[in-house]
């Protein structure tokens, strides 16, 4: 695994921004290494939670399968390519199996926070910031009980509103990966009116503005947005159709050869168990619509590739990026590079 002990996040001002802050104190060596060719740096990203494909609902029966099945499978996938990786953890599936988040950690991921709960009545774009504040200090603290200080945020289900950058800024944090840039699920989600304006956000890394979150700003929290153009880069859209997402993949491959614009590849664990049982389309909205787009529909795209197949096509995406030279890096250990960029044009 790559040495992240090169410094250290500390409480100061960012002399290339000027902002206020949690900022990262690099030592001598950092960053003086030459290098030929661009860089493209490859987020892999886990969002752990107790959501059951299968069941359409959280269930911690299925937070037990990921934790003895899904996760071991992972992390033996990642050792093999060397890949670092940033596992989004739910404060209520940290309280429920803390030995998840100690597996996690002791093979040298980063962790982060998935919120404290995952649903969908408690979704960060229905929530004030008051009631987005004490939820994330909630997850902090269940999550950070193993895993220390954490930094790196992505809201459950992607659902954030214009009150959330505060309320990261007021309970620490120093990235968001809650942004889709230019992808469009159409009414297969949650949130869907609100998830239009990821088609006008920007597609490379930047600061939030307060007032809105496709805007770049002057807030200390960075925006590290998962990697889509139309069609999500993600494990559901990877088994829902290979050849689409392989598609997909050479594109932002390219693009991001092109301005060293980060991949960010969204997954869940989940992914990699099999479906036991008989499957249930447990109804979450009142509304008729929803339920059957968000409800119906959505759970039967989601149930295709599950298990091994899931690992297969999880396990080409990390060959392309080794094939690509890429490098595989945590969402903190971004902004670490993403600093110092900044500081290199100042």
């Amino acid at each position: 695994m790559p040495d992240s002990n090169i410094g250290e996040w500390e409480r100061g001002t960012d002399p290339g921004s000027g902002r206020s802050g949690w900022i990262f104190s690099r030592g001598e060596d950092q960053f003086n290494c030459t290098r030929t060719g661009v860089i493209v740096h490859f987020c892999v990203t886990n969002d752990v939670e107790e959501h059951s494909i299968a069941l359409n609902r959280l269930d911690e029966a299925t937070a037990w399968r990921v934790y003895r099945k899904g996760l071991p499978r992972l992390l033996d996938l990642y050792s093999k390519y060397d890949v670092v990786s940033t596992f989004y953890f739910t404060g209520t599936f940290a309280e429920t199996i803390p030995e998840a988040v100690e597996l996690v950690k002791e093979q040298g991921h980063e962790i982060g926070c998935h919120g404290y709960s995952h649903e969908v009545e408690r979704s960060f774009d229905l929530l004030t910031a008051d009631d987005q504040i004490s939820d994330l200090k909630r997850a902090r603290s269940a999550i950070e009980e193993i895993a220390r200080n954490i930094v790196s945020f992505r809201a459950p289900s992607l659902r954030i509103n214009e009150d959330t950058v505060k309320a990261l800024e007021a309970t620490g944090f120093l990235t968001d990966s809650s942004v889709a840039s230019q992808r469009f699920d159409g009414p297969f989600t949650f949130g869907a009116r609100r998830k239009l304006k990821w088609l006008f956000s920007p597609r490379n890394p930047y600061f939030l503005d307060h007032s809105s979150l496709m805007e770049r700003g002057h807030s200390n929290i960075l925006e590290i947005p998962v990697s889509a153009f139309l069609l999500a880069f993600t494990g559901t859209m990877m088994r829902v159709s290979p050849t689409l997402h392989r598609t997909l993949e050479r594109f932002l491959f390219h693009e991001a050869k092109g301005n060293e614009k980060p991949i960010v590849f969204l997954f869940h664990p989940v992914e990699t168990l099999e479906v036991e049982g008989a499957t249930v389309t447990t109804r979450r909205s009142q509304s008729t619509f929803k339920y059957i787009f968000g409800d119906v529909i959505r759970q039967r795209m989601k149930l295709k590739n599950l298990g091994a197949n899931a690992i297969r096509l999880h396990e080409e995406i990390l060959k392309h990026g080794k094939k690509n030279d890429m490098e595989f890096i945590s969402m903190s250990a971004y902004r670490k590079i993403f600093q110092g960029k900044e500081h290199g044009d100042n």
